[in-house]
């Protein structure tokens, strides 16, 4: 009977050790704060635990390598910018500079901000909005050795019809992928390893008329890259080559289904999950009256897509956002942002993996700026 009672005690010990409270970060549109978002994925809670003003109102933000920064793009600014903050830990966010660009191709707004994830840790911007022939730029930018960003870098060239929504490095760190949802393209630039600077190298016209790529993420085996489409509703699949080019493959994966109008919805987001299992999309509802969805497709070791295997209708349309960020502990759980009325929620796979569900929901009503994406800190 001890014996028993042992083991129960041992197993129930292994359970609590397993469980764990994780942190998010979360951005604003129009709003200047950055929310930070406990998940407890015993209880599956979701709280609030701290509201950090911030020095701008980021649509997208990224954390540095090491977590010790996060950078942001600044929705509000008259003049396209960037911003850093140091972090001591998910609660302790402080703001540290603001980099500007060229004033003559900044667009109206920063639109997407990535951290390279190597020496020399540069980060990488773009812009969208206002005249579209001024956000056919992107800009390099460094950072102090403390990793906070220093000064701009490099100014660099799309092409006159181009507006980046989206970037992602490649598996070695040697290629930075861009997704030109205006320009209806991928480019492809090689990332200098002294400074980080970029040169072009290759730019893929994707095959479909409206298409429009919007984000672009890389498996880190290198052969493959994936991209979501806003303009079509659909997920895609690149291989790349030894050169870094990439070549699109036949296949694609509906983000709608039979019967929806494909005016009604706009595609948002893809990534992989903690271990590469499945990559999950989003897509928003541009129609009101009407949900988004949310599904997850089959990753092969070698990152070639499989089936795909649902297709859910998410909580709401999910307004400008609508963003996905997989957890980094568990390949099943994915946090998802919405704008339309703001708020996070925590999704996961069913067992059988027929489907997802929402486990934890949060509202952060801040007067419609929340919630742009979020990071998970850990």
């Amino acid at each position: 009977m001890r014996f028993v009672q042992a083991l129960f005690t041992t197993i129930g010990l292994i359970a609590l050790a397993e469980a764990a409270k994780h942190y998010l970060i979360v951005g604003t549109f129009s709003t200047n704060f950055l929310y930070t978002v406990e998940y407890d994925d015993a209880a599956e809670t979701l709280k609030l635990v701290k509201n950090t003003t911030a020095n701008a109102g980021s649509a997208w933000i990224t954390l540095s390598h090491d977590k010790k920064n996060l950078y942001g793009t600044d929705w509000n600014a008259d003049e396209a910018s960037f911003v850093s903050y140091s972090l001591k830990d998910a609660k302790s966010i402080k703001y540290e500079t603001r980099v500007f660009g060229d004033p003559e191709c900044r667009g109206k707004k920063s639109n997407f901000v990535a951290a390279y994830p190597k020496a020399p840790y540069s980060v990488y911007g773009n812009y969208f909005y206002g005249d579209v022939h001024d956000a056919k730029c992107g800009m390099v930018m460094s950072v102090h050795d403390n990793g906070t960003l220093h000064a701009a870098l490099q100014q660099y060239m799309y092409a006159d019809d181009s507006a980046v929504t989206g970037t992602s490095f490649s598996a070695d760190s040697q290629y930075l992928y861009s997704a030109d949802k205006v320009g209806n393209s991928i480019w492809v630039h090689n990332v200098t390893e002294k400074d980080g600077s970029l040169d072009f190298l290759s730019r893929v016209d994707m095959p479909v008329k409206g298409a429009d790529p919007r984000h672009v993420f890389a498996h880190p085996e290198g052969q493959y890259v994936y991209t979501v489409w806003e303009g079509t509703s659909q997920v895609a699949q690149l291989m790349t080559s030894d050169l870094g080019k990439l070549y699109l493959l036949q296949q694609t994966y509906p983000l709608i289904k039979d019967g929806d109008q494909l005016s009604d919805f706009w595609a948002h987001d893809i990534a992989l999950s903690a271990n590469n299992k499945y990559l999950w999309a989003s897509n928003s509802a541009s129609n009101p009256n009407h949900k988004g969805y949310i599904s997850a497709i089959n990753v092969n070791d070698e990152g070639l897509l499989g089936d795909q295997l649902f297709l859910t209708h998410t909580t709401s349309g999910g307004g400008s956002s609508n963003a996905i960020a997989p957890s980094s502990f568990d390949d099943r759980i994915v946090a998802k942002t919405g704008n339309s009325t703001g708020f996070i929620e925590i999704w996961k796979m069913n067992d059988d993996k027929s489907g997802a569900k929402v486990v934890a929901h949060l509202d952060i009503d801040d007067g419609g700026g929340c919630c742009a994406n979020a990071v998970w800190y850990s």
